[in-house]
């Protein structure tokens, strides 16, 4: 008998056999938000309070879908700050400690794999025993576990970037995990085709393979990741109001605030009209739900903005603040939609219209007093040199202070003379050298010879995802150090730029002398949408007939000014005026200073012999 029957209490012989059977029993079938609740760390190198990992409350639906076995396909369509990138950590973990299947990871470049792997994954694997037992620590003699592919028992994980073509071939996984996917060249992988695509055509020996896409958006009708969440179920979050209890999705539109006092935003609740104070978002968030607005086939997506994060950079206030920060300069409100809103970016009228540049021409005669340094951007043609001197003002208002053309052979000497001559006066903070068509060469020589002066050579590179300035220089197969700049990001940011209207942040100057000619130049391309590979790709195109010419020359020396990182101009500007309230107290110093000469005495003549008398044949 295993229990008293009038005790009720169950024998020790009971006890013994429920033991033994718990150590030879299935260990439990998990949730992802389970998993990482149990197991999840946050490492201290990526994160502000390090220790136990807890989740949020609209990032369990997103995690859950990871294990649902209804769930094939999984799109986030998602802002900063609100976990994406921890989320699919722990997908992987689970996939190694759980249900052990080989797992794809595809990043926008192979450098941006490495830095995943090395700065989220290897801390994880540290952090967590259970990981840490089961993959091995990475050695460079290793072969089994390197940065881009790591082996486990069960599977192996391998890190790609989508630049690579040879990252997709050979490849056999269960699961894969698309990180960024606006951010992907978009040409696709070379000769190979699209992306992902080739990435989803891994798992296709899989019944029970899991797809992951997760991205920021971009700009509309060109983003990967907007036409993947159309083709979902479409999951919003509802979340209650603290007044009426209706449920509704959080729209940046509803948000509310006092003009220039963006520390009072509140939200409005769209049924009850009542605003509500962003101490309430945390009570709001917590009893939310995932809801679907599309019919469900196997393709979940989410979209989830900044509104509803609990970070202390994603406060109502916070984003208010950043708005009308945006309002004033335009170069960040497409920054603010897709990074915090998660939406896509729709441009008003890409190019800037010709007659409002023309009409807004200045004149002046010595160099503008808002002026705080220049830079300076060079295009190298196969008869001359064409550059433009900018002058760059508080929160990077413009003026185009010179346009020179030096005429001449880029393959002999004398032009380039007169480039370093006209650095030597003008002495800008930075120069961009065009490397990528004519006498690349030539551009390496000077640039190595210059570089003290921040002289770089640059190549142009076109496609979504590159930032203006890279982080790191490439070499090049010829000899020299190249800089390879995102084109597309640059000419966006001086086409909106262009578009603005009042004198202020990020306003373009011009002297009178810039004639029809050049001004047409200046907005020589158009922004166009083709399809390659059935995705839409946005590119700049030059009209027929037009020269770019100074078009390229401002985004060359726009491209100067990214190269010194984000730029403090408060800093600047109180640094300057440090500068010359020394160079007048210095002045006034040396006028204070100076001794007063007083008129020496003149020293009587020497007299002279005359005569031949020694004694009276002197005279003075």
């Amino acid at each position: 008998m295993t229990s008293n029957p009038c005790t009720g209490k169950r024998s020790r012989s009971f006890r013994r056999e429920s033991k033994l059977w718990r150590c030879w029993a299935p260990p439990p079938v998990l949730t992802l938000s389970a998993w990482a609740s149990a197991y999840g760390m946050l490492p201290s190198e990526t994160s502000a309070e390090p220790g136990k990992w807890r989740p949020y409350p609209y990032q369990v639906g997103i995690m859950d879908a990871f294990t649902d076995p209804t769930v094939e396909r999984i799109t986030v369509m998602k802002s900063r700050r609100v976990g994406y990138t921890k989320i699919l950590g722990h997908a992987i973990g689970y996939s190694i400690h759980q249900d052990p299947a080989p797992v794809l990871v595809v990043q926008p470049t192979v450098e941006d794999a490495e830095d995943y792997g090395k700065d989220e994954l290897e801390p994880m694997f540290r952090d967590v025993p259970e990981l840490g037992r089961l993959v091995s620590e990475h050695k460079s003699r290793n072969i089994e576990n390197t940065l881009s592919r790591k082996r486990f028992p069960g599977g192996q994980l391998i890190l790609t970037g989508a630049n690579a073509p040879r990252g997709f071939r050979r490849v056999t996984a269960k699961r894969v995990f698309f990180d960024e996917v606006d951010g992907y060249p978009t040409k696709g992988a070379g000769v190979e085709g699209d992306q992902i695509e080739l990435g989803i055509g891994r798992s296709d020996t899989f019944a029970d393979r899991k797809i992951a896409l997760g991205s920021t958006p971009t700009v509309k009708g060109a983003s990967r990741i907007e036409a993947s969440f159309e083709q979902s179920d479409r999951r919003f979050y509802f979340v209650p109001c603290p007044h009426c209890a209706a449920e509704q999705v959080l729209r940046w539109e509803r948000m509310t605030w006092p003009p220039g006092e963006p520390e009072k935003a509140a939200y409005r609740c769209e049924h009850c009209e009542e605003p509500i104070e962003h101490s309430r978002k945390r009570w709001m968030v917590e009893r939310g739900v995932w809801r679907a607005t599309a019919p469900f086939k196997g393709h979940a997506g989410f979209h989830i903005w900044a509104g509803y994060s609990y970070s202390p950079q994603a406060t109502w206030a916070k984003l208010a603040q950043k708005f009308e920060e945006a309002t004033k300069y335009p170069g960040l409100m497409k920054t603010f939609v897709n990074q915090l809103c998660a939406e896509t970016y729709e441009d008003e009228g890409e190019r800037p219209q010709e007659g409002s540049l023309l009409e807004r021409r200045e004149e002046w005669k010595e160099r503008p007093e808002g002026v705080l340094f220049t830079t300076l951007g060079v295009d190298v043609q196969g008869d001359r040199l064409e550059l433009e001197l900018v002058g760059w003002g508080f929160e990077e208002e413009s003026w185009s202070l010179e346009y020179r053309v030096f005429r001449g052979d880029p393959g002999g000497a004398e032009v380039w003379k007169d480039l370093a001559e006209y650095i030597e006066a003008e002495k800008p903070a930075a120069t961009c050298v065009d490397s990528g068509g004519h006498h690349t060469q030539e551009v390496y020589a000077f640039c190595r010879e210059h570089q003290s002066r921040r002289v770089y050579a640059i190549k142009g590179a076109a496609g979504a995802g590159r930032t203006v300035w890279p982080r790191l220089a490439t070499r090049a197969k010829k000899g020299g150090k190249v800089f390879v700049i995102g084109v597309d990001a640059a000419k966006d940011t001086v086409y909106s730029r262009l578009r603005i209207q009042k004198q202020g942040p990020g306003y373009c100057h011009f002297p009178k002398e810039r004639d029809d000619a050049w001004i047409a130049g200046l907005i020589s391309e158009t922004v166009i949408t083709k399809y390659s590979n059935g995705f839409p790709v946005r590119e700049y195109k030059l009209r027929p007939g037009a020269r770019n010419e100074p078009l390229d020359c401002r985004v060359y020396a726009y491209a100067a000014l990214c190269s010194f990182g984000r730029v403090s101009w408060k800093g600047v500007v109180a640094k300057r005026e440090e500068s010359r309230k020394a160079a007048e107290a210095k002045k006034t110093a040396t006028v204070e200073q100076t001794p007063e000469v007083k008129p020496q005495r003149q020293a009587p003549k020497r007299a002279q012999f005359h005569g031949t008398n020694f004694v009276t044949g002197w005279r003075r």
